[in-house]
């Protein structure tokens, strides 16, 4: 897992140089955009670096009740007058020798401290896989709000082209009239100059309508958005209808199923494991120890037979004592022999009681208990906020609703305003001032209905995704 993260890493640059030409060969639907967003995010991929950071912690907690094995090697010369441990010869001259062993303990019983950790290392890791998948809903979340200011600014866009194709319709036959004196040079030239502000109009359009392709773009880490283009779901069969459920519905399905919730209720429950854990070391502990050893000297020596030698032992009324003595004759003892011979073997219990460890474990527990109100209190934190998001989600939602509901009488009603204020003025009983007024009122309600339409559609997704729902507009 580790090395194909790594592999990604090292790789997402170049994938990310390559891509913007392909980005101008395709339009991007919403879950495409959100697909590739929460794959590339950057600090999506800190957030996995942090999964795996716990896992790798619940590996070393789970490799703490297994024994510990070392092996260890010396070679030593000494010099100086010293007594072999080998051969319990005292030795002046430099003396090699050497020591082989194998060593192991098992921790029998600690207070059960290795246990607790390890359940609150599996705590922690579901704790961090749902912080993690809080984080993808919300680039979700992200990525839908700006692919929906991408559909409205395109929606803006066609309103005041609409707008400026009549009004350039208008001021061409408001030339004819003026060119045949049937109307004032005052009407024309009003005419042309809501010519020109319709003109700015489009380009404010479509200034916003890149910034919003730019602001997507960016949240999927695109280098441009230069070419980037959308599918544009169809709405004709959205219902502009607030939902059958009530802000409380919202919130208890939203505490079972919102990861943020659960990624705060499983740190809370690893709090609680680690305390028991730091508790464990208030008991004594009980260790298995054993070891295998041996060694070589370069004093040791094997009797290889014996040799009869005169010995004299002084004299008697002046006859010397002489007598054979027989004398053992040696060789240096093989390495493999001494290895067999000084072989030995180690076994044993030990016991540690904790008496006084200058309050280092009473210093540890306290702290974990802050840690545990911390967490308890970050619990309660993240609730409430999730309540109140729900609160506000839920009210802008109904503001949009009703803002709809209100904005569409208006512009039915500003559109037959308009129609009528058009043939009035086609045959001169309506002055520019008055079309251009009527005009502009319908095109600010078209606006304005365009507005709270998307906005209604975005809160409403919203509310879904409290309630657990993916974002679709399928």
């Amino acid at each position: 897992m580790k090395r194909c993260l790594l592999l990604s890493l090292f790789y997402l640059p170049f994938l990310l140089a390559a891509f913007p030409a392909n980005a101008q060969n395709k339009r991007w639907t919403l879950q495409e955009c959100i697909d590739y967003a929460q794959t590339n995010n950057f600090q999506l991929a800190q957030n996995t670096l942090q999964v795996n950071r716990s896992q790798y912690n619940l590996q070393q907690s789970k490799a703490a009740v297994l024994p510990s094995v070392s092996g260890s090697a010396n070679h030593t010369y000494n010099t100086g007058r010293r007594i072999d441990p080998f051969t319990n010869q005292f030795a002046q001259n430099q003396v090699l020798s050497q020591n082989f062993s194998v060593s192991g303990n098992i921790n029998l019983f600690s207070g059960f401290s290795n246990t607790n950790t390890i359940k609150a290392n599996q705590l922690s890791i579901k704790a961090n896989q749902f912080s993690n998948d809080q984080f993808k809903n919300d680039v979700a979340l992200q990525v839908t709000n700006a692919f929906l200011q991408i559909i409205l600014a395109d929606e803006l866009v066609t309103i005041a082209e609409n707008q400026l194709k009549l009004i350039r319709e208008q001021t061409e036959r408001g030339k004819l009239l003026y060119d045949a004196g049937r109307t004032a040079r005052g009407d024309f030239l009003q005419l042309e100059g809501q010519l020109a502000n319709e003109e700015l109009n489009v380009v404010n359009a479509s200034n916003r309508l890149q910034l919003a392709k730019l602001t997507l773009a960016q949240l999927l880490t695109l280098e441009t958005a230069e070419g980037f283009e959308i599918v544009k779901p169809d709405f004709s069969k959205v219902k502009i209808e607030m939902p059958p459920y009530t802000v409380r519905d919202i919130f208890v399905v939203a505490l079972e199923n919102q990861p943020g919730i659960r990624s705060v209720e499983y740190s809370l429950q690893s709090a609680e494991q680690t305390l028991t854990a730091a508790k464990g070391s208030y008991y004594p502990s009980l260790t298995l120890f054993g070891g295998l050893g041996t060694g070589y000297s370069q004093l040791s020596r094997t009797v290889t037979g014996f040799t009869t030698q005169p010995q004299d032992f002084g004299s008697i009324n002046g006859q010397p004592i002489i007598v054979d003595v027989q004398v053992p004759t040696y060789i240096k003892t093989p390495f493999n022999d001494q290895l067999s011979q000084n072989f030995n073997r180690t076994f044993g219990f030990s016991l540690n009681v904790p008496i006084f460890t200058g309050l280092r474990t009473r210093t540890q527990v306290n702290l974990q208990k802050l840690t545990i109100e911390n967490s308890r209190i970050q619990t309660l934190i993240t609730k409430n906020q999730l309540r109140r998001d729900i609160q506000s989600a839920f009210l802008d939602c109904k503001s949009a609703f009703e803002r709809y509901k209100a904005t569409e009488k208006s512009v039915a009603a500003l559109s037959e305003a308009f129609t009528y204020i058009q043939q009035r003025y086609d045959v001169g009983m309506v002055n520019t001032f008055e079309y251009n007024t009527s005009k502009n009122q319908l095109a600010a309600a078209q606006s304005n209905l365009a507005q709270a339409r998307y906005e209604f559609i975005l809160r409403e997704k919203v509310l879904a995704f409290y309630q657990g729902k993916q974002i679709s507009f399928d």
